[in-house]
């Protein structure tokens, strides 16, 4: 027996329409599965990312070049923003500690931009996640790790 033109057009466009929907299923179970996975594998300004001994380092480097502008309370002045509370969360709240280090190695100190060698622009950066309160850890940042992707995020996850 022969369907008809009609049934046959019914048919492809059924068909069609379960291959349509599996095939947007499949999408949407990769993307929650991509999502899920990118989750997990987000580490925080939260996590511990700087040792207490290299916030340290940090401070004295801080000292010597930081200081004028940005003030030994980290508040800064009219011409430096200040470094901890609020306005810190604001400017670089979301962002990785990687896009900090590379902003700040390329206009810091403002008299001879990146001058200071890279691990020590790192410990400056811990200097200034610990006086913003956010907890040490037992393995101390890098060049390396700071490239990868730790958010600073105000708020604990």
């Amino acid at each position: 027996m022969r369907q008809s033109p009609i049934n046959i057009h019914e048919s492809l466009t059924i068909r069609k329409s379960k291959i349509f929907r599996s095939k947007m299923l499949y999408f949407a179970a990769s993307v929650v599965g991509w999502l899920t996975l990118a989750a997990a594998q987000t580490r925080t300004v939260w996590d511990g990312v700087y040792t207490d001994a290299q916030a340290e380092r940090g401070r004295a480097s801080y000292r010597q070049s930081c200081v004028g502008c940005h003030r030994d309370d980290l508040r800064g002045d009219n011409t430096a923003p200040s470094l901890v509370g609020e306005s810190f969360t604001f400017l670089w709240g979301d962002m990785e500690i990687g896009e900090l280090s590379a902003r700040i190695q390329k206009l810091m100190p403002p008299e001879r931009p990146g001058s200071l060698p890279a691990q020590t622009y790192i410990d400056i950066i811990a200097f200034i996640l610990q006086k913003n309160a956010f907890p040490s850890g037992d393995l101390e940042l890098n060049t390396d790790t700071a490239a990868r992707a730790i958010l600073i995020t105000p708020k604990r996850p």
